[in-house]
Parts: structure tokens; sequence; C-alpha cells
């Protein structure tokens, strides 16, 4: 049976418990062979032996290879071989320094599990010692002769050795990864703010439009103000100036947006209303919206919970879904284009769906539709939804489509909420 990418790097850890499996195992040989040597063990003490040494570990290894959890498998694996261990410190009548090398050795490679599946392990070997007990009657001599001295000696030596050089392996092997993810986070965070910064230079046109609406009130307000005669100042005057601390805070809210959006810093992360983002994207893109003639339909959940998210990234996949579907409609005749956005709590999330009335998906692409370089637009590069996916997945979300239920494109992404307090 064949293994995808996934299921080899989940096989990694049980691979390097395999390999110590294969040296302790060999080294425990000598150690509880020369004990049962000692006490004249009978064949099928030393068939069990044989078969936990030689025969198990591969075994074991096989059966974890093909499952489709590996790591579980582990554990039940390592939970049989404490179960060998203990079956192995009673035939060995107790014999002082192969037994607790045996257990340390048993003890050694499951620390790294937690205490709560060491536990678990060193009942099963005291649980298998004491079936022993009872079946087999053996007698209790913890005395240690030269021979089974001897015979300890390259388990006592080498096997802790093998565990510090693996131990420091695996470390190494952490540290390369934490080092990798954090990697690529910076260079997510700098290719969404380079996009962030694209998608401005795009929207700069009807950007200058919008702030020019309330220049030119105030403008005209203030022009207008000047020219009064002194006996109409009073009232005239006044409404002059609420028109223009009107319009100035209009147009400062405009700009405190586009600032917002374009603002490169490192991800932060603070509980968020998503109803609020959606407000805040489409008011960025209220221009865009009214110059395609786009009507916007909100469905917006007030049950749906918080969210913990960083509200520059997910607007940031918002206004790209929504100027996605403006260009989707541009086609249709203006009575047509609608965008509707909802938002849902679904299964402990947070669902946004964005859906347009154009002329749908591709099913040549609907596969490819995430992946980088992959664009419907002539002068498009394709990044904005792979840019989109790996935010949305860096939050612990998915992101994707759903059937549509008429004609258009549905699009959603999804965010853990944040569980209720009270």
């Amino acid at each position: 049976m064949n293994v995808d990418e996934s299921a080899r790097r989940e096989l990694r850890l049980p691979k390097q418990v395999y390999r110590l499996r294969i040296l302790g195992l060999a080294l425990g040989f000598f150690s509880v062979g020369s004990a049962f040597s000692e006490h004249h063990a009978p064949p099928l003490a030393w068939a069990a032996l044989a078969y936990h040494c030689f025969i198990w570990p591969h075994l074991a290894w096989w059966y974890a290879k093909r499952s489709s959890d590996p790591h579980r498998t582990e554990r039940l694996n390592l939970t049989i071989d404490s179960a060998f261990g203990g079956m192995f410190i009673a035939l060995m009548h107790f014999c002082l320094l192969p037994s607790v090398l045996v257990a340390g050795m048993l003890s050694m490679d499951k620390v790294g599990w937690g205490p709560r599946f060491l536990l678990r392990t060193s009942t099963a070997m005291a649980i298998a010692c004491a079936a022993t007990i009872l079946l087999v009657h053996p007698g209790v001599e913890p005395t240690t002769t030269m021979r089974e001295i001897v015979g300890s000696l390259p388990l006592m030596t080498a096997y802790p050795l093998a565990v510090a050089f693996v131990s420091y392996r695996s470390g190494e092997m952490a540290r390369q990864r934490r080092k990798a993810i954090e990697d690529l986070a910076s260079a997510r965070e700098e290719l969404a703010h380079i996009a962030r910064v694209g998608t401005l230079g795009e929207m700069a046109a009807g950007l200058a439009h919008e702030l020019n609406q309330p220049l030119s009130a105030i403008h005209f307000e203030a022009t207008a103000a000047l020219e009064l005669r002194e006996f109409q100042t009073a009232d005239s005057l006044r409404d002059a100036m609420a028109t223009i601390a009107d319009q100035s805070h209009r147009a400062g809210e405009i700009v405190r947006r586009m600032r917002t959006y374009a603002r490169r810093r490192p991800s932060h992360r603070e509980e968020s209303d998503v109803r609020q983002l959606v407000r805040d994207v489409l008011a960025l893109l209220d221009h865009e919206l009214r110059l395609a003639a786009v009507h916007t339909s909100l469905e917006l959940d007030e049950a749906a919970p918080r969210v913990d998210v960083d509200r520059i990234e997910v607007q940031q996949v918002l206004v790209n879904l929504v100027r996605n579907a403006i260009d989707a409609m541009h086609q249709l005749p203006p009575d047509e284009r609608v965008l509707t956005v909802r938002t849902a709590h679904v299964d402990q999330r947070v669902r946004l769906v964005i859906a347009d009335s154009g002329p749908g998906i591709d099913a040549a692409i609907v596969d490819r539709l995430f992946h980088p370089f992959q664009s419907t637009k002539p002068a498009g590069m394709g990044l904005g939804l792979s840019i989109c996916q790996s935010i949305v997945e860096a939050h612990g979300g998915r992101i994707g489509t759903l059937p549509p239920e008429g004609r258009g494109a549905v699009f959603f992404f999804e965010l853990p909420g944040i569980p209720n307090r009270a």
C-alpha cells in the first residue's frame, strides 16, 4: 500500500522509535539472556525473548507504516513493548541489574510522550509482570552474578548514548522546522502587504474621486462662509461650519481606512466582530461598488461569535473576494449585478460567504483556483486567492467554493469562533 507525502512525514517519529527499538532490544537480548542462562529459563521463555528482540520490532514498524494514524499505532506498539518487559522481569526472577535496565530502557523512550502515557505503559508492564507470576510462579532471586553484569554492560552504556543522540537530532529537527515556519510566516506577511499595496494602487482612481467629494464640499462651504454678509452670519455660518466638520470627518475616515489597509506591521490578532469587518470593507470599496452599479445585499448573523484574528489580513481576504465578484459581473446589465455577503455560525466557526450573480466559475480551473499564478483576468497575476488561502489557513480556518443556488460564484471562508464566556 502506497502512502502519500503527508503520511511519510507522519512516519518520521515512528521511524526514530523503530531504530531505537532495534538497538535497545538487540542489546537487551544479552542482558535478559544472561539472566535466563543463570536461572535455567525454559525454552518457551527463550522463544518469547527471541521473538520480542528480533521479530517483533519489524512487525511493529510494518504495522505503523500501513496505519492511517502512525503515531497512534506507535503508542500501541510501545505499550506492548512494556508488557513484554514486565513478563521478562518476572521470568528473570527479578534479577536486580537486568530488571532495572529493562525497566529503565522501556521507560526512557516514553518520557517524551508525556506523563500520562508513561503511566499507562508502566501499568501495562506491572500487569504483565503480575500475570506472569500467577501463571509461571517464578522465584525471586534479586542477586546479580558476574555473567549478568557483563551481559548488561552493552545495554547499560550504549542505549543511553543512543537515546541522547536521537533526542539531540530530534531537537535539531524541531528547531529547523520552527525556523522554517517563522520564515514562511514572515514571507507570507511580506507578500500579503505587497498585495494590499497593489490593490490600493488599482483602487487609486476611485479613492481619489472618493476624497475629492468631501474636499470639494469643504471648499465650497468655506468659500460661501467667507462671502456671507454680516447680518447673515449667525445661522448660515453655523450651518457652513457643521457641513465642513461633517465632510472633513468623512475625508478623514477615507484616509484612515486607506492607511490602515496599507499599513505594514507584524501580524497582530485581536478579538473582532466579523460584521464590523464586513462593513469596513464595504465602506472602503463603496466607490467601486457604486461605479460598477452593483447592488449589495447583507445578511449578517447577529448570533455569530467573535473571532480572534488579524483585522487587516481578514479585511484583505474580504477585499479580494468582493473585488473578484465585482469584476465577474461587469458584463451583466446593471440591474442584474447583485453581491451578497452573508455571515453564519457553523459548528463553533464563523462562516463568511461572498456570492455574485456573474457567469460562475469555469469547471476547467475550479480545482486549481487557489493555486499561485492561476488567474482568469487578462492582467491578473493569479496571487490573490492564493494569498487569501494562506491568510485563512494561518488563522486556523479554511476557504473554498460552494455550489451556487442559481447562477454566479459562491466563495466562503471560515474562522474559529471565540467560545462564549457566559
